[in-house]
């Protein structure tokens, strides 16, 4: 069932480590977790007292979302809603979007999604591949969402770095943020699927 929903849940540490890079003192930032699941990151922001602004976390799946709103996290609003559709009909943008977006294959996505996911590319003027997957749409619909200066911070497969459909994807960071830096691993951090991970923690600024 997991894999079908390509939902893989990060564990603490990955989560904190992400968060400690992103808030980086940072006391007033506006925030999206674009696939929150049961909560993990929402509640490492809670663990680790960090101040903000506000957050907005969307999960497709309605049980798991009802999780993460059950945290009862202040200044958070959490949406029961594909992000892609979110991505293209919000006019909010954040200073900070963090998470572990799906990792769901183009053909596996229902129809609506597949021209959500179409539309993010054409707005980033890239082209879409029925090869690629779901964690690529959501790395280059969370960029359009950012502010002039944000970052993103995200567990992705290790195949970013290798894999020719993510060409596009690696030629758009490297054109959209002024920073990017790779965390990998010398173990499995998902074991159950034998899926190699790294850490995907990009800056922009008003350079750009």
């Amino acid at each position: 069932k997991e894999k079908l929903r390509g939902g893989f849940y990060t564990p603490k540490p990955i989560a904190s480590f992400i968060l400690k890079w992103a808030f980086n003192g940072n006391t007033k930032q506006d925030i999206l977790e674009p696939s929150c699941g049961d909560g993990v990151f929402l509640s490492e922001i809670q663990k680790g007292k960090y101040l903000y602004k506000s957050i907005l976390a969307t999960e497709f799946d309605y049980n798991e979302s009802e999780k993460s709103k059950a945290l009862n996290i202040e200044n958070c609003t959490v949406k029961n809603k594909d992000f892609h559709k979110f991505c293209n009909t919000t006019k909010r943008r954040f200073d900070l979007i963090v998470g572990n977006p799906p990792f769901i294959r183009y053909q596996f996505f229902d129809k609506k999604q597949q021209k959500e996911a179409d539309e993010i590319f054409n707005r980033a003027e890239l082209k879409y591949s029925k090869l690629t997957n779901s964690w690529v749409s959501f790395i280059v619909g969370s960029s359009l969402l950012l502010k002039k200066t944000g970052k993103i911070g995200f567990v992705v497969p290790a195949e970013i770095l290798q894999v020719s459909f993510a060409k596009t994807l690696r030629e758009f960071l490297s054109n959209f943020y002024n920073k990017i830096n790779i965390v990998s691993f010398e173990k499995l951090v998902f074991p159950d699927i034998q899926q190699e991970v790294v850490l995907l923690l990009c800056e922009k600024n008003s350079t750009n």
